[in-house]
């Protein structure tokens, strides 16, 4: 007994040692492969252009989930007037079956983060900010033919810039189940390198005291640093020695990268012979700007200048500028940022603020470090405790009052940002010099809608985060129409005739609002995994790494898709999915009539094989099913194993059983099957060869031994009916069954596919099984007269043992 466990321990451990080692020496080939064929690749560096990073051989792999994505990052230095994106997909052939047709490639290039799309279709979960709002998305398709694609970003912004790369989403319902082994076996890669063009030697001039240049210098590049500090620059610009009549100047300003026509904060024209101009602009804090000066024909659609001599939305002294502490919690992308405080267990801010002052509250998110999760911001009215318990407005001098501890009605207004602070306005936007955007959120103390808000940010930007706060106050705060029930309350925006307001039943007047207001704002910025660290309970949230770079995402199970595992549009009904998994199971007790025909025709090491390949496969798509029908005995591993070692072990015993040799021989190679068969199901399972290799050497016996027979005795062993009909009809059916189970099964119909090869395997057995152990006038599908009194009956009883006689 102990030789014998030692001996399967010893069994065990070789086929997992053997499974690793071949799978790391074929991953070393390919990967040999790959940068073989890569030699090919050459670098092509273009004038005037440095290069900057390149990866060679980068595997791709079909979108499915963030699992399946590729990152490439790269470093962009400042003063880059162009940056050049070099990609080059092929596919890498790993057998010598069939041709690899190229793929669709795509690539999503952002600044700052990764980009956060949904290639599959599904939508962003509603609390998602809008993507429109965030850094710009750049989108590259191409195919895995060998040819290079280039894609030029002007003037991009320094620091880090990540490329998504994956091949073109298909719905996997519609995709063929290829088998390994029977159909190309293909890998696609892609090179990609970047090179970059510098405006080198810009000079260096005061934000603070402006700058005068000679009208032959003109156009040119000049950079200024802003100090950390929330004011409008004005900045005086002189151009010296402008000949009369000479064209107008054209002015842009940006913040880290040079301007563009789509992008700067400020373009203006200008008169050279006007003498000094001015202009007024608000700053990035503590970032370099960036000038451009330029002759300009036209300047009928550019504005002039004079116009941002003053700047009247940001003239305010009481502007504050809070930091946010980080509170970690140890874990990848779980963190919290709130005021100090000594307070262990909340790091929820109370923002005190009144109309009078804008606050503004700033958070530092790392590159490489806290992009990979998701950034959620919460904010809300602290409001009194009678609105909270639901009481209805208290009546004053017949004016109702709102629920806030002085009765005031208010408008909050929060601006979020990145690298710089945008004022609140009134209107519910947002405006940093000419760019106008909608808040992101408005809280109103009159609408118990309004009171509070939330949004969800995936894979935040790398960068300082600004969160402006300013509450307005309401100068008309009645009649205040409510809803049915009386539990939602609004404020008309304009001022009514109090005369023409008349109703006795609630006594409603119009009331002035005030001028000045306070309040508490209640604020929660925190940073988790996936979505608030889990997948709507529908899925699993993990971790993707690569080259040092790590993300979360969810891995949706039963069916569930979208970011967060909550979108169930492409769900199959639970009917469907019950009707499924009993097809897939109910289909495999056909066996039983296998076993019935191996045990009356006397093959009971074969019958006990298709007992277990019943059993395990039975169990084992009841344990693969979704989880909502899903029923599991032992782990998933286990069932799938005995599922394929008992299958394979069962094609294995019938063709031996059909072989002409003696009992002894046969059981050898039984056993010599059963370890063979047992190491190539441990080394890959899923491969053709696992399968094919002992129907081979099984065919190879069965095919020697009746030619060896025929040649010996001149005739067949089996009687002609076997040949004729029963063998004919068994080959028939495998022959169905094999081409169901490797070209015709896709994800879609797999239940009723795989079902009927289960079935065809359970038959072929009736008619592959020769019926040579009994008298040649028995019935092959009855059992014999004297079936019991026949020896294989007598497994109970006590051997005779022949008595010895002197």
């Amino acid at each position: 007994m102990k030789a014998s466990l030692c001996f399967l321990l010893v069994y065990v451990y070789v086929c997992s040692a053997a499974s690793n080692s071949d799978k790391e020496i074929e991953e070393d080939r390919n990967r040999k492969r790959i940068i073989e064929q890569l030699t090919r690749t050459r670098t092509v560096l273009h004038e005037d252009y440095q290069l900057v990073t390149r990866q060679i051989a980068t595997d791709v792999y079909m979108f499915r989930s963030y699992r399946t994505v590729s990152v490439v990052f790269y470093p962009i230095m400042r003063q880059v007037s162009d940056a050049r994106f070099t990609f080059q997909s092929e596919e890498l052939h790993l057998n010598n079956i069939g041709s690899c047709d190229p793929q669709e490639i795509v690539v999503n290039i952002k600044y700052g983060a990764y980009a956060a799309v949904n290639p599959d279709g599904y939508d962003f979960p509603k609390d998602f900010v809008d993507p429109a709002t965030r850094e710009d998305l750049y989108t590259l398709e191409l195919e895995s033919d060998g040819r290079n694609r280039t894609y030029s970003i002007k003037n991009p912004k320094p620091g880090q810039w990540y490329a998504l790369i994956y091949i073109k989403w298909e719905d996997p319902r519609t995709q063929a189940l290829e088998q390994q082994g029977l159909v190309a076996d293909c890998q696609t890669i892609i090179y990609t390198d970047l090179q970059v063009k510098r405006v080198k030697d810009i000079e260096y001039v005061n934000c603070y005291s402006g700058l005068t240049v000679n009208y032959t210098q003109i156009p040119s590049y000049y950079k200024c640093m802003s100090r950390d500090k929330v004011q409008p620059i004005r900045f005086n610009l002189t151009v010296n020695n402008a000949p009369i009549g000479s064209k107008k100047v054209l002015l842009k300003i940006q913040t880290l990268s040079l301007p563009t026509d789509e992008s700067h904060i400020l373009s203006c024209a200008f008169d050279p012979n006007s003498g000094t101009q001015s202009v007024v602009f608000i700053p990035n804090l503590f970032e370099w700007h960036y000038l451009y000066l330029d002759f300009i024909d036209n300047s009928t659609n550019i504005a002039d200048c004079e116009s941002y001599i003053t700047n009247d939305d940001h003239e305010t002294d009481n502007y504050t500028i809070l930091e946010l502490m980080r509170d970690d919690r140890g874990r990848f992308f779980t963190f919290d940022y709130g005021l100090p405080t000594t307070d262990l267990q909340d790091t929820t801010s109370l923002v005190n603020i009144s109309s009078n002052e804008i606050k503004t509250l700033r958070f530092k998110v790392h590159q490489f470090l806290d992009i990979g999760g998701s950034l959620s911001i919460e904010a809300s009215l602290l409001m009194s405790l009678k609105y909270y318990m639901g009481y209805k407005r208290e009546l004053k001098e017949g004016a109702l009052l709102a629920f806030t501890e002085e009765n005031q009605y208010f408008k909050a207004v929060i601006c979020l940002d990145i690298g710089y602070s945008s004022i609140p306005l009134e209107n519910g936007y947002c405006k940093y010099n000419d760019h106008i955007k909608p808040a992101l959120f408005i809280l109103n103390s009159t609408d118990s809608d309004s009171i509070y808000d939330k949004v969800i940010i995936p894979f935040p930007e790398s960068g300082t985060w600004y969160l402006t706060f300013r509450i307005f106050c309401d100068d008309v705060v009645c009649p205040c129409r409510t809803t049915d029930n009386g539990t939602k309350y609004y404020v008309d925006s304009t001022p009514l005739d109090k005369d023409a307001i008349q109703d006795s039943t609630t006594k409603e007047v119009w009331r002035e609002g005030t001028s000045e207001c306070n309040a508490t704002v209640v604020l929660s910025v925190s940073s988790t995994s996936c979505v608030a660290g889990k997948c709507s309970n529908h899925g699993n949230c993990l971790l993707n790494t690569f080259g040092g770079l790590v993300m979360s995402f969810c891995s949706c199970s039963a069916g569930y898709g979208g970011w967060d595992c909550s979108d169930d549009s492409r769900m199959d009904s639970k009917l469907y999915m019950l009707v499924s998994v009993l097809l897939l199971t109910l289909s495999n007790l056909l066996f039983s009539l296998s076993i019935y025909i191996a045990i009356i025709r006397l093959y009971y090491t074969e019958a006990m094989m298709y007992g277990f390949t019943m059993i395990f496969s039975t169990f084992y798509h009841a344990c693969d099913a979704p989880a909502q029908v899903a029923y599991c005995i032992l782990t998933g591993n286990i069932l799938q194993f005995g599922d394929f070692y008992c299958g394979i072990m069962s094609f294995w015993v019938t063709l031996l059983a059909m072989s002409i040799i003696n009992e002894r021989f046969r059981s050898s190679l039984q056993l010599i099957g059963a370890i063979v068969i047992a190491l190539l199901t441990t080394w890959n399972r899923r491969s053709f060869m696992a399968f094919v290799l002992p129907v081979a050497v099984g065919l190879f016996i069965l095919l020697l031994s009746w030619y060896l027979d025929y040649r010996k005795y001149r005739k067949m062993k089996f009687p002609r009916s076997y040949y004729k009909i029963y063998l004919l009809l068994g080959l028939v059916s495998v022959s169905i069954g094999l081409i169901c189970y490797g070209f015709l099964q896709t994800e879609q119909n797999y239940k009723v596919v795989h079902s009927i090869w289960h079935m065809i395997v359970a038959v072929s057995v009736v008619f592959l099984l020769p019926d040579n152990k009994r008298g040649d006038d028995s019935n092959p599908f009855l059992p014999s007269p004297d079936y019991c009194r026949l020896p294989s009956c007598n497994f109970f009883r006590r051997t005779q043992t022949p008595i010895a006689t002197d």
